[in-house]
């Protein structure tokens, strides 16, 4: 039995169990053509374009496509298939799970995981390096002190601090995981791995997009305005979001005004340097 043939079993006994009877199947022309060309060609989005794609697929419940999204990469015909490449594009993907998983579900992201994982068992590496496997070597103290600085950081074109004045004060321990593990351990050690802060704000903020939790879309939004993305690099986003939606039958709610959370944003960013000066 080919590689191939153990890997399609993999995916069907762990994988594929969680697609909703009469959900589309995988179609490349469609999803590496049509979507991930049109975000590799945004500006900005070159780097992780396959991340994002990746990122609203598991916040769809289409998690299922991510292992396959990963096989297309790795035998693309503009890059060798090296394990180099391989490498590089599972580390990517890897880190956006670990990026998006407090914010989208953890069912939402196991199928991933798993048909990752069900790559490598078809090509016969059982174990990875033990320096591949826990990458940040373990939550630290400092980490939430990290998570606190980072959230203030995305935010800051929010306007939204009696959100978390609110979640510290009724859910103090939920706060605290959030801070601690979701932006700190998560997103602000992501800079160690592979990704800059302002691409894992893109990332988080594509899957928040087709998520539908608009308030948290918008917000998140803002702070790629002040992470300097350009309301046509948003748009495109969006665009690309809406497209993925409708390729499932699904609605994305219609409340994202990208013209009206830059204007918003670039206020909020105005008044804070006021008060500065």
């Amino acid at each position: 039995m080919s590689s191939t043939l153990d890997f399609d079993a993999f995916l069907a006994r762990y994988v594929d169990t969680n697609i909703n009877l009469g959900s589309p199947l995988f179609d490349e022309p469609f999803l590496v053509g049509n979507l991930l060309g049109e975000l590799n060609k945004t500006e900005g989005m070159e780097k992780i374009g396959i991340c994002m794609l990746a990122a609203m697929c598991c916040a769809m419940k289409r998690a299922d496509l991510v292992p396959r999204l990963f096989l297309c990469m790795t035998q693309t015909a503009h890059e060798p298939n090296s394990a180099d490449t391989i490498s590089k594009h599972f580390s990517e993907l890897r880190e956006t799970i670990n990026i998006i998983w407090p914010f989208v579900g953890v069912p939402q992201v196991i199928s991933a995981c798993l048909g990752l994982a069900g790559y490598f068992q078809s090509k016969g590496i059982m174990t990875l390096d033990p320096e591949n496997t826990l990458i940040r070597r373990g939550i630290r103290p400092e980490d939430t002190d990290l998570g606190f600085q980072t959230r203030k950081e995305i935010y800051k074109a929010s306007a939204n601090s009696e959100v978390f004045r609110m979640l510290s004060t009724y859910f103090g321990d939920f706060a605290h995981a959030l801070d601690s593990i979701g932006f700190g351990y998560n997103i602000g050690r992501a800079t160690e791995v592979c990704f800059s802060l302002v691409e894992v704000e893109m990332i988080l903020t594509s899957s928040l997009i087709v998520l539908g939790a608009t308030r948290q879309a918008g917000s998140h939004i803002k702070a790629c305005v002040a992470f300097r993305y350009t309301v046509r690099t948003l748009e495109a986003v969006t665009k690309v979001a809406h497209a993925l939606a409708q390729w499932q039958g699904i609605q994305v709610p219609p409340g994202i005004d990208i013209d009206r959370l830059a204007d918003e944003a670039q206020r909020e960013m105005q008044r804070q340097q006021c008060l500065r000066e």
